[in-house]
């Protein structure tokens, strides 16, 4: 099998790892669900919240959030470049990753392809799937299902690290888990509503409305986001990963 090694949260969250999306021209004209994923995926490269490499081995190659295999290669969110055109469907060899105009991210001076064949499956987002043990899909992918295993493996992610920093931020912690967990609630409401989850549809325009008001996911280190749950305070956005980098200068500096 073709495998990337995970580490643990501690071993992990820390290292240093270059992403890099490499230049591209879009020739589609029209909006396509792919679309919606390469803009999410480069929202949370820009972030800086969480450091590459916990991004990349929570979300970009990881087999909850999605997992392509035919017979022996993988393919995830992220697939190697130089496996690409062995990823294709079961049913009619349909590619899952774009042979033409591919849009290629360097992860460590290695290139990879972002998923493309992500189809109309009028299906609304699986907010259990990330607690159920994945399987390998022989199709296509389900884009709402894609945008809130994304979303909710990323919070879930950033509380993870910043619990762990040694001088923990409460007050931003507290922050997170509570739009974290409106979110949820806010998805689960829509799911109880006989809403047309068509990519064309207004179910899953609802659901994009709910992700891009999300303030995390558009803050970077140092912005300051609005408490409106307690009295319209303020908290000011960290990166674990940028505390640890500081602590470990000061400590060299002794």
């Amino acid at each position: 099998m073709t495998n990337i090694h995970v580490c643990t949260a501690q071993q992990s969250q820390y290292l240093d790892m270059k992403i890099c999306k490499q230049p591209r021209t879009e020739v589609t004209k029209k909006a396509t669900t792919r679309m919606v994923i390469e803009s999410l995926v480069d929202q949370l490269i820009a972030s800086n919240l969480i450091s590459n490499e916990r991004l990349f081995e929570q979300i970009l190659y990881n087999k909850d959030i999605i997992w392509i295999q035919n017979e022996n290669i993988n393919g995830h969110l992220f697939a190697k470049a130089d496996i690409t055109d062995q990823l294709k469907t079961k049913t009619n060899s349909f590619m899952m990753y774009m042979p033409t105009n591919p849009i290629v991210y360097e992860v460590n001076g290695e290139h990879y392809h972002l998923i493309t064949r992500i189809d109309s499956t009028r299906a609304k987002p699986n907010l259990e799937r990330l607690s159920q043990a994945p399987k390998p899909i022989l199709s296509a992918a389900r884009v709402n299902d894609l945008l809130c295993s994304i979303v909710m493996r990323f919070y879930e992610t950033y509380i993870e690290d910043l619990s762990q920093v040694a001088d923990k931020n409460k007050e931003l912690i507290n922050f997170v888990e509570r739009e974290y967990q409106h979110f949820l609630e806010a998805v689960k409401e829509l799911n109880d509503y006989h809403l047309n989850w068509h990519p064309r549809g207004n179910g899953h325009e609802l659901l994009l409305k709910l992700i891009d008001n999300l303030q995390l996911l558009k803050s970077q280190p140092g912005k300051v986001l609005i408490d409106f749950s307690n009295s319209h305070s303020y908290v000011v956005v960290e990166s674990p990963y940028r505390m640890f980098k500081q602590a470990q200068k000061a400590v060299q500096a002794l």
